[in-house]
């Protein structure tokens, strides 16, 4: 009998790994649509800056053009800081 019990637990102790290695696959899986939407963002917010900054020059072409990038690249540092923690591992919902 106590054969019979160790090979119970012994599959217990297997099925147990296997939900856990799907788990990680999952999340795996989740963290890569993640990165992957992070990067689209990272994009539009670059093309997004660039734009913003061509329609201002021609809003007012006198305007101090280093103000100007100073402001884009703040913009574009609190948008990185603010995305960061997703990629390093933030356990939340990714979806």
């Amino acid at each position: 009998m106590i054969e019979g019990t160790e090979t119970v637990a012994t599959r217990l102790w297997r099925d147990r790994v296997q939900l856990r290695e799907q788990e990680r696959d999952e999340a795996q899986a989740r963290l890569r649509i993640a990165e992957e939407k992070v990067s689209i963002l990272m994009a539009e917010n670059d093309r997004l800056a660039a734009e913003n900054a061509r329609l201002r020059a021609l809003l007012n072409p006198d305007a101090d053009s280093a103000r100007t990038q100073a402001e884009t690249q703040m913009q574009m540092k609190a948008l990185r800081d603010a995305l960061l923690p997703l990629l390093s591992g933030g356990s939340g919902s990714l979806n």
